[in-house]
């Protein structure tokens, strides 16, 4: 609960920053940084809960979360004309995807327990 409140504060400061800072370069850079934020954070969240299956889907949009964001940051700022629109849309498809197979083993297990 702690890391989903984590994440969910961190969209919400950078939030308010691009509200205040509406750039190319300076969206990608909050992107990036929001990037490596989240993919961290999932990072961390998987080690909690790794015992738990599915718990792999976490590790890995964490990983991917936190590549992108590096790759944003390496080629800052001539990033800023693809990243914004490539990189929401793959991290969007993969934490997606994460979160759908994760509730469907948590669907397994809430049956399985009843």
């Amino acid at each position: 609960m702690i890391w989903k409140l984590l994440v969910g504060l961190a969209y919400l400061l950078f939030g308010v920053y691009l509200l205040m800072h509406p750039v190319a370069a300076s969206l990608t850079l909050v992107l990036a940084s929001l990037f490596l934020i989240e993919g961290i954070l999932n990072i961390v969240l998987f080690f909690q809960m790794r015992s738990m299956r599915g718990s792999g889907w976490m590790l890995g949009d964490g990983i991917i979360t936190l590549l992108l964001g590096l790759l944003i940051y390496l080629q800052w700022p001539s990033s800023s004309v693809w990243a914004i629109g490539t990189l929401v849309g793959v991290s969007m498809i993969i934490s997606g995807t994460t979160r759908v197979m994760f509730s469907l083993v948590v669907r397994k297990l809430a049956a399985a327990a009843a």
